[in-house]
């Protein structure tokens, strides 16, 4: 279980002496006893009676540091030119303050402190918001059934599920939806439409700026000829960010109601990313196959 240091990233040990000791050792012992890298931990000040330190990353495993303080201290004891006062202890007006509680207490604490955040993290999980794309929706040329029917799905498999609204042909804006989505605790963020060859669609690229590994599988592939194709095919995304899982589902009515089934599928089988993406898109293509082979359009 991670802990964000919310910015207090310093402790400190009281009541501890040094006599020609060698700050490096102490260093590395104490990253060791904290779960830490060498590189990770640094001394930033050596006064007469203290010591100071400064972790060098945002977050740190809650059972790598709580209750390690009789741990730190019985280490740093046996060092060379390392003496203890008989109170010595260590303090941080953060997180890492835990470092000093009594291992016993540490123990319950870390396990009420993960019952609570498995409780939020599936609470965020169910939580699902979903947006339509493209101008032809904004000015109502065309009606949004796909919206209506995922949140129905949703909403029959559990999930609390509601309107995000109807996503601009734009990368920029696109991209700050779905970011404000993930800010504001969404777990399933979808989007329908904007996964095609056009200039204009960029649902696909929205999860991939913020999901640099997102999986992006393809439906269906062909030569654009840059007049209104200007990209190899049709594609379908899943990205993770943190505990939000984000979805590009095409937009085509039908297409768009084989991706929910899938997805929905796929998510209470555990699936990761990639499976996610090609147990979504297997189907599409067998759609796309189907229609192929009895001469659909």
């Amino acid at each position: 279980m991670e802990w964000d240091l919310l910015e207090k990233t310093t402790f400190q040990i009281n009541g501890i002496n040094l006599n020609d000791a060698n700050l490096t050792e102490i260093s590395e012992e104490t990253s060791k006893i904290l779960g830490l890298k060498p590189s990770e931990l640094m001394i930033v000040d050596v006064r007469p009676g203290f010591i100071i330190f400064d972790v060098l990353k945002r977050s740190v495993k809650a059972e790598s540091i709580a209750g390690k303080q009789k741990e730190l201290l019985q280490t740093l004891q046996k060092l060379r030119g390392v003496t203890l006062d008989e109170n010595c202890s260590v303090h941080s007006e953060g997180v890492l303050g835990l470092i000093a509680l009594d291992e016993e207490e540490a123990k319950e604490m870390i396990y009420k402190s993960k019952i609570l955040t498995d409780e939020v993290r599936n609470n965020i999980k169910k939580r699902a918001i979903v947006f339509a794309s493209g101008e032809e929706v904004i000015s109502k040329k065309i009606v949004d059934t796909n919206s209506p029917y995922i949140i129905d799905s949703l909403r029959n498999a559990g999930f609390k599920a509601e309107f995000g609204g109807i996503l601009k042909d734009e990368l920029k804006s696109t991209v700050i939806a779905l970011k404000e989505a993930i800010e504001d605790g969404y777990g399933l963020i979808i989007t329908t439409g904007g996964v095609g060859a056009e200039d204009k669609d960029f649902n696909i690229e929205s999860i991939c700026q913020l999901d640099n590994d997102a999986a992006t599988p393809w439906i269906l592939k062909f030569k654009p000829d840059f007049k209104r194709h200007h990209k190899d095919g049709v594609r379908i995304g899943v990205g993770q960010v943190g505990i939000s899982t984000l979805v590009a589902l095409p937009g085509p009515h039908e297409e768009a109601k084989i991706g929910i089934h899938r997805l929905i599928e796929g998510l209470e089988k555990g699936f990761n990313k990639v499976q996610l993406a090609e147990y979504i898109v297997s189907a599409l293509r067998q759609r796309w196959q189907d229609m192929m082979s009895k001469g659909g359009d």
